[in-house]
């Protein structure tokens, strides 16, 4: 398997579905690279993105939770120097056969051959629930297969049309509820203290589409760099991608029970968890109620 894409010229090989489950035709899916600075791939239905496998770290794609399984090994992704990109995927054992199906309703997955059945058995999937349909939950929303509703706003973030939401209509997607600090003209030093913005930690998620790439050396420069700039929304620090940040709506982001990466959304102070105050409260209380007790003062 190859699909390649030249960033100068648009120039690109891609895979297409059938038309339909009996029809070999070319169908409205199609597998392909995107077009931000970090290397991904999509399918799209028509022109519209569809699933996206998040961002390659240089050995798997952040994307898809399940791709550090043995039988995904072999998928390489790179340069040949000619501004074209390629993903390309080989076993080292030549013995050993896959096949790779886009089928009609866009579904990227696998399949391996059984030598003594003589047949291809299912292998796996890359989309398995809801939240791997492209931006299920729209701006600023969240998805997790795992809860109930799927959808939820960032924290910080509200829906945008309640009504709406609660029907389980999630397109419009999700807005701030206070304003940065660094729009509203007060005070911001880059130090994310109580007097400026500061960041909320979201792990293990598939971060969202429109990544800035960077190159930068540590995790802390990452995060100067997002604070330093109004417009930089989130941040994230992989050791094999590096510095990545965004500038508009957070989208298509999702909620992962392994894998995936930290994603750091900016916050007004006001929003952000004040859950070290409230440790403080509490041991201070079991302390005044051990002190009590050990005098044999009652309550």
């Amino acid at each position: 398997m190859k699909i390649t894409r030249n960033k100068r010229t648009g120039e690109e090989v891609r895979i297409t579905s059938w038309k339909s489950h009996s029809d070999p035709s070319i169908g409205n899916f199609s597998l392909s690279f995107g077009t931000s600075s970090v290397p991904e791939g999509f399918v799209w239905n028509g022109t519209r993105p569809f699933w996206r496998t998040g961002p390659w770290n240089g050995q798997v794609f952040t994307g898809i939770p399940q791709m550090n399984s043995s039988y995904l090994n072999g998928y390489n992704v790179g340069d040949d120097g000619n501004e074209t990109s390629y993903i390309t995927f080989s076993y080292a054992n030549e013995s050993y056969l896959a096949m790779f199906v886009l089928n009609w309703q866009g579904k990227f997955g696998g399949r391996n051959w059984n030598a003594e059945k003589k047949e291809w058995e299912g292998g796996w999937n890359a989309q398995t629930s809801e939240c791997d349909v492209y931006g299920t939950c729209g701006a600023f929303g969240i998805c997790s297969s795992e809860s109930s509703p799927i959808c939820s706003c960032m924290q910080g973030f509200e829906p945008r049309n309640k009504e709406e939401w609660n029907e389980k209509n999630w397109a419009s997607g999700c807005v701030r509820r206070t304003a940065l600090q660094c729009e509203t003209g007060k005070s911001q030093n880059g130090t994310g203290n109580s007097k400026g913005d500061g960041f909320l930690r979201q792990q293990m998620v598939k971060v969202p589409d429109f990544a800035e790439w960077s190159w930068v050396r540590a995790e802390d420069e990452c995060r100067s760099q997002c604070l330093r700039n109004c417009n930089c929304f989130a941040y994230s620090y992989d050791a094999g991608i590096g510095c990545m940040s965004w500038s508009g709506n957070l989208v298509d982001t999702q909620q992962f029970t392994r894998e995936g990466i930290d994603l750091y959304i900016r916050l007004a102070n006001s929003d952000l968890p004040i859950n070290g105050i409230v440790i403080v409260v509490i041991l201070c209380l079991m302390r005044f109620f051990n002190f009590n007790f050990s005098l044999g003062i009652g309550l």
